[in-house]
């Protein structure tokens, strides 16, 4: 764990992601499906809104890699929770890695509120450069353009156990913010009316197999999606 003044960068566990993108009107069936699942998934945490600050470099080397579906690759985001998506509160900077279907996370916790009402983009990335250091400080050098905001309602599940997790997105939400010098709140994008399972396990092979099976018994199948990339190809100026 690398430190940042005084503050550690936490590494998640690697696990093995599946997502299973749905659409938005099949909600309610989902979470069906979640109640009567033979893996008799147990909530684990009270449902939230999710909101995220997603960078990118100036040339959208996150998301070019994305589309281009390279194995090896990050994204970075600032996120947040709560039903205020201008109060950045308790918030923590995400650098997101994946090697194909393996993700982790570095996780470095932010003290402070940050209203973005009352900053601009400069402001609020000077005010996080001073925070950080050594090798995050590298992450706003490799993705120094805010792009998008979103945020979502996600419900939390496991497994009796914990082995196993599962969360339900709905009501995807996203801002973009291509050249503004301010954060944009109020001109939404048109994006894709999805909602999203998501099962993530350990990469040892007695949870895997477990994995597999959950994903197996659920009526729809695997397939690549993401929110940043899927939200800003919605942008009526994307090219």
């Amino acid at each position: 764990m690398m430190t940042v003044r005084g503050v550690e960068a936490v590494t998640t566990p690697r696990r093995i992601e599946a997502k299973l993108p749905i659409s938005a009107s099949l909600l309610g069936e989902a979470e069906a499906w979640v109640r009567l699942h033979p893996a008799h998934w147990r909530r684990s945490y009270p449902p939230r809104q999710v909101n995220n600050i997603y960078l990118d470099s100036g040339d959208y080397a996150g998301l070019n890699a994305n589309l281009a579906g390279i194995p090896d690759r990050s994204k970075l985001r600032l996120r947040w929770y709560g039903p205020h998506l201008h109060l950045v509160t308790g918030g923590q900077l995400e650098l997101k890695c994946k090697q194909g279907a393996v993700g982790w996370k570095q996780i470095l916790p932010l003290s402070g509120t940050y209203d973005l009402t009352d900053l601009t983009w400069s402001a609020l990335l000077r005010q996080l450069e001073a925070i950080l250091r050594a090798g995050a400080h590298d992450w706003l050098v490799r993705y120094p353009v805010p792009v998008l905001i979103n945020s979502y309602q996600r419900a939390y599940y496991e497994t009796p156990d914990g082995e196993l997790r599962l969360t339900l997105d709905s009501r995807l939400r996203a801002f973009g913010q291509r050249a503004r010098s301010v954060p944009n709140l109020s001109g939404s994008i048109r994006v894709p009316e999805r909602a999203v399972i998501e099962l993530k396990g350990g990469i040892e092979d007695a949870p895997l197999r477990r994995l597999s099976a959950a994903v197996a018994a659920l009526p729809v199948r695997v397939d690549r999606f993401s929110k940043y990339v899927s939200s800003v190809m919605a942008l009526p100026d994307f090219f």
